[in-house]
């Protein structure tokens, strides 16, 4: 299939200017947005596919989406920022679906139990301090089984001029609720309590590595001011996890059945 992309604006809910480069297929919009940050693309600047090219020639469709900010934020205050854009997206989906929704540590997304995507933060420090930029990623699988069009989604697609497909509009909704807690990522209360009530991970065994050994450890939960992953440890002492590269995360969680 070949590429072919378009360039829209979108006013974001503080005002601001949003720029949208929406392209037929990408093998990866990570690297094209980490070369537009190197080219000095500005802030807000957004690249999307909604299909992601495979190594076969074919494709999977689905949101993939990079946000390129260069924020004046400090280090310690990015820190949950993968759970704020994580928010931003089981928020932004679960209006899109009536099946299961779910959050697992850091940031990956579950539907009905089954890992389907997430999204992950890359980073470059302009000195210790402050971040020449930072870039967001969404890859989300999308199915039509899980997600069925709304009847005012399929209108939009049809009437709006700037070629919006179904997954774009989904795209847009997660853009909206993104931006919305933002501008208030300071404010980790207005974001964290909904991670939380979102994380489906408690209670599951998994596998943690100290360095040395490996270990098989229950989840407890989320630490909310730091984002950290709590596991119970010897004798019920609680361990907190800040790098993924420790603990190795299911593809499926057993989820209780609902009546």
């Amino acid at each position: 299939m070949e590429d072919s992309r378009n360039l829209i604006t979108i006013r974001a809910q503080d005002g601001a200017i949003i720029k949208l480069e929406a392209h037929t297929v990408l093998e990866s919009t990570s690297a094209l947005a980490k070369r537009y940050a190197g080219e000095g693309y500005p802030d807000r600047y957004i690249v999307f596919s909604d299909k992601k090219a495979l190594p076969d020639g074919g494709y999977e469709d689905g949101i993939y989406m990079s946000i390129l900010l260069r924020p004046s934020i400090f280090p310690s205050q990015a820190q949950l920022l993968s759970a704020m854009a994580a928010t931003a997206m089981v928020t932004a989906l679960g209006e899109h679906t009536d099946k299961r929704l779910g959050l697992g540590w850091v940031s990956d997304l579950y539907c009905e139990g089954v890992r389907i995507g997430g999204c992950d933060i890359e980073a470059k420090l302009d000195n210790f301090t402050s971040y020449e930029y930072i870039i967001v990623n969404y890859a989300i699988r999308i199915k039509k089984k899980d997600f069925p069009p709304r009847l005012t989604d399929m209108i939009r697609e049809v009437f709006e001029s700037d070629n919006t497909s179904i997954l774009m509009i989904m795209a847009k909704t997660i853009l909206a609720k993104f931006f919305a807690l933002y501008v208030n990522i300071k404010t980790s209360s207005r974001f964290m309590d909904v991670y939380s009530e979102k994380f489906i991970q408690r209670g599951i065994r998994i596998r943690y590595t100290d360095g040395v050994k490996r270990h098989f450890y229950r989840i407890l939960n989320v630490d909310s001011k730091s984002g950290s992953l709590v596991l119970e440890g010897p004798h019920g002492m609680p361990i907190k996890v800040t790098s993924p590269r420790q603990v190795t995360m299911p593809k499926r969680i057993r989820l209780k059945k609902t009546k």
